[in-house]
């Protein structure tokens, strides 16, 4: 790290975090940067400190667990190992919509507490709450993550990203400031895949010139046959790391050739944040296990390592907001091996069951099924899960489960929303089903 890069760190970065109320996250990315060593009994007795603090603070400050651990004759101290838990429920996103207030810590006013919406990449979304506290933790997360591709925090990075709500659509000269000159960090929107935003993320991409990508595989695979296709320039860069879906192998190889750089896989959602990562050995994820409690199940009975089971995660950070053994609605595989690198972080593989796929445009352009989900979904009618078919570039098949009951009114806003993201006439057949 260069003279100068030390000092703008250490004044005018840290003075922004100040600012904005987030410089305990460099305290939590000097803390994680150092326990990511610890042995694994350690960082075993650490998770488990952690786990029973805040399930002594969700039994004693929300309503949700207040219930759930009576109905079932629990409290948090007959709560005794890692295997106990499986005593509470499953929470999932059907649930946190349902019941959301109940989640709610009264200890936290909930106007103070960040709000944000779930994935929707099944079709179900739900409205969540963060405290400010786990935000600058998960941050702090994410910049140890992005650490083992060799970013530290305040290096250039630019985010190729499909998910607009995730962007700050303001184009105000003190917005591009703050972003390009203070956080080094910019966010592309990547959600619609056209000639106009393709050209547009190219060459600004060359103007901030950024060390390093982080990106949804998909929209950064579309993005970079345009550049080949047109033989367009890119920056130079050191390292490209994706996340919000799976990274194939077919996708990897062209995006090494493509950029000539190592790409780093990382597994994460919008409601539990960065769970865990490859560091720069690529042979496998490091689990977050500081700020995560991770789960693979079967029908609730953990699974055996090298087996795949559907993932659950405890967030160790969110008090405003406590969310236990909660599904993500994806598929993993524990690993029962460390990493040379000497972490004493417990491992995954890199197979992580999730799948998106474009949406295709009579233009030939290219619409995110991360996108098609969240626009489907984020408003109107409230829906359960969603499947779209594409069986032309007008004419679709959408089911949607039955719960709740769809309407008239869910048949019209989709419909709207389709018209709108495909630029013209659809016509779609609905099948109400019992599950997806």
């Amino acid at each position: 790290m260069s003279l100068s890069e030390k000092i703008f760190r250490n004044t005018a970065f840290r003075l922004l975090l100040m600012r904005e109320n987030q410089v305990s996250a460099l305290d939590h990315f000097s803390f994680l940067m150092k326990s990511q060593y610890w042995e694994k009994q350690q960082l075993l007795d650490f998770q488990w400190t952690c786990l029973k603090k805040l399930l002594v603070h969700a039994y004693n400050h929300t309503e949700y667990y207040k219930l759930i651990m009576n109905e079932r004759g629990l409290t948090p101290d007959s709560l005794k190992s890692f295997d106990d838990l499986r005593k509470l429920p499953v929470l999932t996103r059907e649930i946190t919509h349902e019941r959301k207030d109940q989640f709610i810590a009264d200890k936290f006013e909930k106007s103070k507490l960040q709000k944000f919406s779930s994935g929707g990449t099944t079709g179900q979304r739900a409205e969540l709450f963060r405290d400010k506290e786990s935000f600058n933790i998960k941050s702090g997360a994410s910049w140890r993550n992005e650490s083992w591709m060799g970013r530290m925090p305040s290096d250039k990075m630019a985010l190729i990203w499909p998910a607009a709500m995730d962007i700050d659509k303001s184009e105000s000269f003190k917005t591009r400031f703050k972003y390009r000159k203070l956080m080094r960090a910019v966010v592309y929107n990547a959600g619609s895949l056209n000639e106009a935003s393709l050209s547009y993320i190219q060459k600004d991409l060359l103007d901030f010139n950024p060390n390093f990508l982080k990106v949804f595989p998909t929209a950064l695979y579309g993005f970079l046959e345009y550049i080949v296709a047109n033989k367009l320039p890119l920056p130079k860069l050191k390292a490209v790391m994706a996340t919000g879906e799976p990274l194939y192998e077919y996708q990897k190889i062209f995006f090494e050739e493509t950029l000539q750089c190592p790409v780093y896989d990382m597994y994460g959602s919008r409601e539990v944040g960065n769970t865990a990562s490859e560091c720069q050995n690529r042979d496998g994820m490091h689990i977050a296990m500081e700020t995560s409690y991770v789960e693979f199940v079967d029908k609730n009975k953990p699974v055996e390592f090298g087996t795949e089971g559907e993932i659950l995660v405890t967030d160790l950070t969110n008090y405003g907001f406590p969310l236990l053994r909660y599904a993500i609605n994806d598929y993993g595989i524990p690993l029962d091996r460390s990493c040379s690198c000497g972490r004493g972080l417990m491992m995954m593989d890199n197979a992580v069951g999730r799948l998106m796929d474009f949406v295709y445009r009579a233009d030939g352009s290219k619409i995110l099924g991360h996108v098609l989900a969240i626009s489907l979904t984020l408003e109107g009618p409230p829906v359960g899960q969603m499947q779209v078919v594409q069986n032309s570039f007008t004419n679709f098949i959408i089911r949607i489960t039955d719960d709740p009951a769809p309407n008239q009114d869910t048949y019209d806003y989709i419909t709207a929303e389709m018209k709108k993201l495909v630029a013209g006439d659809v016509t779609i057949d609905f099948e109400i089903v019992k599950q997806i």
